[in-house]
């Protein structure tokens, strides 16, 4: 399957969010990058890869911790925000995770917070993951499962899309943003890449809430996917699905919550020997 146009569209869509990243996004996101370090145990003297790092949260944490870090990202305005944070140990640069300019066996640890949802060839990134990480290197991601309806922050937010939205709308074809989540479609992939020792782990995230509008900042700020969907709509229907974010927030504000559950996964595996 030919994902060319979805890619350009994940590099499109976070040109536009870059400058909200940090105020919708993070505030989650961030949750995930002690678990996600830990994973790799001692960071003193560690080189990490990380793939779609952003805006530099996750790098900065790891290099406080005596890692050096460089970061890979598709959007220029992600790399430049992360440049800004000016830190000793990290560089960041413009890049397809699908097609690394680095030599092979070069770094002891990749890592990617919530980056595989948007790539387009997610089985490639792999393959190119095994290929820079040296011998018994560790790769560590984080994953978004499917929601579960009216249960948690995307199920909310795809019920409302699934409720409102025509779906037959002209939308790129690409790959299903949970796949990772799944072992039954994960761990082939992972062994294929030459992957083992896979470990998966829960993390209890909460998005925080920030008023009534928060699924609908986060929908036109802080996401693609649905954003494409979104849209797509004509604008009646596009006031009908903010309305109806807003309708379902409401209840949880009311209630004095200050977030709303977002459980991810977070896996860990080894890379097994190369072959010669």
């Amino acid at each position: 399957m030919d994902y060319k146009i979805f890619a350009q569209y994940e590099q499109d869509g976070w040109q536009r969010n870059a400058a909200t990243y940090d105020a919708i996004d993070l505030p989650t996101t961030r949750q995930a990058v002690t678990p996600i370090l830990n994973s790799l145990g001692n960071l003193q003297g560690l080189h990490i890869l990380e793939l779609a790092s952003g805006t530099g949260y996750l790098a900065q944490q790891a290099v406080t911790q005596g890692a050096t870090v460089t970061g890979s990202d598709i959007s220029a305005k992600m790399v430049g925000l992360a440049q800004q944070r000016r830190l000793a140990g990290a560089k960041f640069l413009i890049g397809d995770a699908a097609a690394l300019p680095f030599e092979t066996e070069l770094f002891d640890a990749v890592v990617c917070s919530f980056g595989f949802p948007h790539f387009a060839y997610p089985q490639t990134v792999l393959r190119e993951a095994a290929r820079i990480l040296k011998p018994n290197g560790i790769l560590t991601f984080t994953i978004w499962p499917n929601p579960e309806p009216d249960n948690n922050f995307f199920g909310l937010i795809q019920t409302v899309c699934q409720t409102y939205a025509e779906q037959a709308v002209d939308l790129p074809p690409a790959p299903p943003s949970s796949a990772l989540a799944d072992p039954a479609i994960r761990d082939p992939m992972l062994a294929t890449a030459g992957f083992r020792d896979i470990s998966v782990q829960s993390l209890n995230l909460r998005w925080p809430l920030q008023g009534p509008k928060t699924m609908v900042e986060f929908v036109l700020k802080g996401s693609v996917r649905t954003r494409m969907l979104y849209e797509q709509q004509i604008p009646e229907i596009q006031t009908q699905i903010r309305d109806a974010l807003i309708a379902e927030t409401m209840p949880y504000i009311q209630a004095g919550k200050e977030s709303i559950s977002c459980p991810a996964l977070l896996v860990t595996a080894h890379l097994g020997a190369k072959s010669c």
